[in-house]
């Protein structure tokens, strides 16, 4: 290969990598608190500390870092022990505590997000060992602008209500682990379909203590008991619009028959969801679902199991308002195995395909 040709070969290398970057830019600014005005050493407000981060209630995090002091340092602190999930610091925040006090970050992003857009946020936390509660789960808020209430209590939907101006709405985030975890870090994530409005997002516990879903705790709950987590490397991604070609084979992404059930698993559900958006936006497309078996029981018994896999879809569409007239389901049992060439090789016979057609008004 000649230098010029490798000097071409490199450019279109670098340009494909720079591609692939800017549609996975995080939209997050400072998003593992690395931007900082100085080390911490004492109690002092976050935002006097953190770059990019403010304070929405009268209440404060923590800012911990390896150049601060004993109390604030990184790894060890006057919280517990952990290493940052990147860079060299993280937060802290009380996520329960006495009198329903709480404690929240406001991040911004560093554009509105784009109206009817998939964006997926995900976060790093893990529970200080001086904590003895643990959540059972965790959400984000995003808004339209920076809030500031005067209090320091729970930051609960009806008292964002009260904000004149602010548009907000709460992002449901699912654990990978334990949310009990002290040892490491576990990661937050969710999807959702931004509505046009949002540059901000608030981190926090959205729940007074009589609300808040606590994880294995038996006990009760005594006045002196709190939740602490430290807080870490957000991500918020701008995801590919959901797009189906029309009479193309599509197989769901997600089994979700194991090992017999016919009704949709959490993943699974995901995985339809996406369908649901789509042709919630395509109103002129209509459906036809196919479901698939093995070869493992009679043909009769095998063309019951394929429809119920596909009947589980179809209703579930239909229980999200989809009409049923856009949507057509049948099982073919095991008379179809993969064997045509349009299918992943190695994947299993039992599946479910779909296939989106225009919509016949006849």
């Amino acid at each position: 290969m000649t230098h010029f040709s490798s000097r071409i070969l490199c450019f279109i290398v670098l340009c494909i990598g720079l591609s692939s970057t800017l549609l996975a830019q995080n939209l997050v600014i400072n998003p593992g608190f690395e931007d900082f005005e100085d080390c911490p050493s004492t109690i002092t407000n976050f935002n006097t500390l953190v770059k990019e981060v403010s304070l929405p209630t009268a209440s404060s995090g923590d800012y911990f870092n390896s150049c601060g002091s004993k109390d604030f340092a990184v790894p060890e602190n006057f919280k517990g022990r952990q290493r940052a999930a990147e860079g060299s610091g993280y937060a802290g925040l009380y996520f329960y505590a006495l009198n329903d006090y709480r404690e929240y970050l406001q991040l911004n992003t560093s554009k509105t997000l784009r109206e009817k857009f998939p964006y997926k946020i995900s976060v790093k936390v893990s529970l200080a060992e001086a904590s003895t509660l643990a959540l059972k789960n965790m959400s984000v808020v995003v808004t339209n602008t920076k809030i500031k209430v005067p209090n320091s209590s729970a930051l609960v939907a009806a008292k964002l209500n009260l904000l004149e101006g602010v548009e907000f709405y709460e992002v449901k985030l699912s654990p990978d682990k334990s949310m009990a975890n002290t040892e490491g870090w576990i990661t937050l994530s969710g999807e959702f379909e931004a509505k046009g409005f949002e540059n901000h997002i608030i981190i926090g516990n959205f729940n007074d203590n009589r609300h808040t879903q606590l994880l294995n705790k038996e006990t009760e709950v005594l006045s002196k008991d709190f939740s602490y987590y430290y807080i870490d490397d957000f991500v918020l991604e701008e995801q590919p619009r959901i797009n189906y070609e029309q009479d193309k084979i599509y197989v769901l992404e997600r089994n979700p028959f194991e090992p017999k059930g016919y009704e949709l698993d959490k993943e699974a559900i995901a995985s339809v969801n996406k369908i649901f958006k789509f042709l919630k936006e395509n109103a002129e497309v209509q459906m036809k679902i196919t479901g698939h078996s093995d070869d493992a029981g009679s043909p009769e018994y095998n063309k019951f199991v394929s429809s119920l896999r596909a009947r589980a879809v179809a209703l579930y569409l239909r229980k999200r308002g989809i009409d049923e007239s856009r949507i057509v389901w049948e099982g073919a049992g095991d008379t179809k195995p993969l064997r045509n060439g349009k299918i992943r090789q190695g994947e299993a016979n039992p599946r479910v395909e779909f296939v989106m057609t225009s919509f016949d008004n006849e």
